[in-house]
């Protein structure tokens, strides 16, 4: 009875000072800072399932593996959606954007892991063999508890640059939204330019039939060749056979334009709105400035920089040692041989510390964090160099796109229109003769298709430019046209 009286005793202890300890694990979690905490709860918070649903989520990942997930569904857009209602719905339900989402989750919840105490060891002496023999008596079992205590800060450090990690997994979760909205942004430019071609083949397709006609008109009052009548036939046929290339394109973009929006891959798109070429008013250095502040590939560049930053710090912290706290019960049987044995039992603390001597190892390792560092930091140059060049060539390319795309509004094609008039009126009269006219037609095929895939171009770099610059470009003044 005694003895079960102290191995409750002894029990009672231990447990006090588990929690004692585990007290002091809690004391060193690092947390999260509250902005990255509510970014990441306002990221998830429309997300299904919750990470906290376990069944949930095993459904859920058992349906992938059994092939189970469910086509996307036809959602219905209005005749009257505009650009930006794709965007907004491809930026609600991309599953791109989605799985960032959750990775950052997974992320977030790395910090406390890293930045808290490992786990208490429990050990327990049974008695086995011949124990101890003491002058108060026989050991009979022994009961331990241990915990490991990092010198102080490098929890701290740990869990800082496990939170710039999140934080490096945000601005890539940035990147991803405006890589998904230039996607859309594309695709709706080609799928306007595979519109548009049809259009223009119907159009000039009409413009040939009566070119046919006309011709049809000559051979039967014996005034040209059968050949005029055979050409413009063959023509009317390519046309047709090239129109049927459009509307491949066009379904093809329409199905990529479906599926940015995780919609069902052969649901119907409205007809496109149609494009008007607008200048882009920024400069190359306006620009980049703008870009340095706002693109969240740089952003994530400077946080690497930042995280290779706090592993130095922590890398110089090793030349500290580490503890190791530990308390050992000891149970003491009567009958030992002292005159004043009273079978006690026996209660010990140990201290451990690490000894971190081997120094060459030590510097090795700061070395190699200050040489992550830097290299971080060159590959934000290199980064910001790389978006230099990029704005440049795409500025050169939306400012390439816009003027052609006045030019052949505003010059070519007026005039390519009103000399197909003319030959088409002269054939009729005699005066000109059908290969003339044929490729007039042909020009006007040619320049009208070249104008709509410049809109359509200006439209894709332009998408490109707000891709790298980190979002849409806001006028400069109020007087500007916002681009």
């Amino acid at each position: 009875m005694a003895f079960h009286c102290r191995a409750c005793a002894s029990i009672r202890s231990t447990a006090l000072l588990l929690v004692l300890l585990s007290l002091g694990g809690c004391s060193a979690f690092y947390e999260l800072s509250p902005e990255v905490q509510q970014r990441i709860a306002s990221e998830s918070e429309a997300l299904s399932p919750k990470i906290t649903e376990d069944e949930a989520v095993q459904e859920a990942a058992s349906s992938a593996i059994r092939r189970e997930l469910a086509l996307p569904e036809p959602i219905a857009i209005p005749e009257s959606a505009a650009l930006r209602d794709y965007v907004q719905l491809a930026l609600s339900r991309n599953p791109r954007i989605q799985a960032r989402i959750r990775d950052i989750e997974a992320l977030g919840l790395r910090v406390p892991q890293v930045s808290s105490l490992s786990d208490p060891m429990l050990s327990i002496v049974p008695p086995t063999g011949d124990m101890v023999q003491t002058a108060g008596g026989e050991m009979g079992g022994a009961i331990g508890l241990s915990q490991g205590m990092p010198w102080p800060g490098k929890l701290s450090a740990m869990g800082r640059a496990a939170e710039q990690v999140v934080r490096i997994a945000l601005s890539n979760l940035d990147t991803e939204r405006l890589r998904v909205i230039a996607d859309v942004k594309q695709a709706y430019a080609d799928l306007y330019q595979a519109q548009v071609s049809i259009d223009v083949s119907r159009e000039l397709e009409t413009l040939l039939q009566r070119v046919r006609d006309s011709a049809q008109a000559r051979v039967a009052a014996g005034t040209t060749s059968q050949q005029d009548l055979l050409r413009s036939e063959v023509e009317l046929y390519a046309l047709t056979n090239t129109r049927i290339d459009y509307e491949q394109q066009f379904t093809t973009t329409a199905a990529r334009l479906n599926i940015l929006m995780d919609r069902a891959v052969d649901a119907p798109l409205p007809a496109p709105r149609a494009i008007e070429p607008e200048p882009l008013q920024w400069r190359l250095l306006d620009l980049l400035r703008r870009t340095d502040e706002t693109s969240p590939q740089l952003a994530a560049l400077r946080q690497a920089v930042q995280r290779d930053l706090v592993n130095v710090e922590l890398a110089k912290l090793q030349y500290y040692p580490d503890f190791s706290l530990g308390g050992l019960f000891t149970f003491i049987m009567n009958g030992g041989r002292s005159p004043v044995a009273n079978g006690e039992d026996v209660w010990s603390l140990n201290v451990g510390v690490t000894l971190p001597i081997w120094f060459d190892k030590l510097r090795s390792g700061v070395l190699q964090r200050n040489a992550e560092t830097l290299a971080s930091a060159l590959r934000y140059r290199s980064g910001r160099n790389d978006v230099l060049f990029a704005l440049q060539n795409l500025l050169v390319r939306v400012d390439t796109d816009y003027r052609k795309a006045i030019l052949l509004r505003d010059g070519i094609l007026p005039r390519a229109q009103q000399a197909v008039s003319v030959a088409q009126s002269g054939y009729e009269a005699g005066r000109v003769d059908f290969a003339t006219l044929l490729a007039g037609w042909r020009r006007l095929l040619e320049l009208s298709l070249d104008y709509h895939r410049s809109l359509a171009s200006l439209e894709r770099n332009l998408s490109e430019v707000e891709f790298v610059a980190g979002g849409d470009l806001q006028p400069r003044d109020p007087q500007e046209k916002r681009p």
